[in-house]
């Protein structure tokens, strides 16, 4: 079981990926604006973080690294409604396991989301 942080302010997409990730058995928490998520990612212990590019109150791609400043180093994939290739590749560059489009962030959730807690098991 992982403890993902969900920060993104289409609260439909939070909650059918809550329900997906809670029946896979994972353990969701939700946030809703940018600075909402850093907290909770300070305060908490996460294994994974799903973050939006467009926030109401910034841009998630230019707060990765206040996500990785959390206590517990968590693993970042990207959700974006706007597909972008330079995006892509600067989140990738900052340390981000995906960059996944919104329209099949449930269908294409599954390998990336396998793979960055495999990495992060095997880092431990």
């Amino acid at each position: 079981m992982a403890a993902i942080l969900i920060v993104d302010d289409d609260t439909m997409l939070v909650e059918m990926l809550t329900t997906h990730l809670e029946r896979a058995g994972h353990q969701a928490t939700m946030a809703f604006t940018l600075s909402s998520g850093v907290e909770q990612a300070r305060n908490g212990v996460f294994d994974l973080i799903l973050l939006d590019v467009q926030l109401p109150d910034g841009n998630g791609l230019n707060a990765i690294p206040y996500f990785f400043e959390a206590v517990s180093r968590p693993e970042i994939i990207i959700m974006t409604g706007s597909g972008d290739p330079d995006g892509a590749k600067m989140a990738i560059r900052y340390g981000a396991w995906s960059y996944l489009e919104k329209p099949h962030v449930l269908r294409d959730l599954l390998l990336p989301l396998t793979r960055a807690l495999q990495y992060r098991e095997e880092k431990k």
